[in-house]
């Protein structure tokens, strides 16, 4: 039986300051599904489409809540 429970981090970054000394990631939320983490980014995405144009990018981070998979702790 499956007993992890996971949790869906958002992050937005903009992808053309990647390589540059000013990269940041902006933290979002978190989720409690993959499908609502990616409506949350697509969303923020969308909203400052007209602020950082077609750089702005979104990740979803899945990490298992207090390191624990399946009832054992990693």
């Amino acid at each position: 039986m499956n007993t992890t429970t996971n949790i869906y981090a958002v992050h937005t970054y903009n992808k053309e300051r990647i390589a540059s000394d000013t990269f940041q990631q902006e933290f979002h939320g978190v989720y409690s599904s993959k499908e609502l983490a990616d409506k949350a980014g697509k969303e923020y995405c969308d909203t400052q489409c007209e602020t950082w144009g077609a750089n702005l990018h979104y990740t979803v981070t899945i990490k298992a809540l207090d390191d624990i998979i399946n009832g054992e702790k990693y």
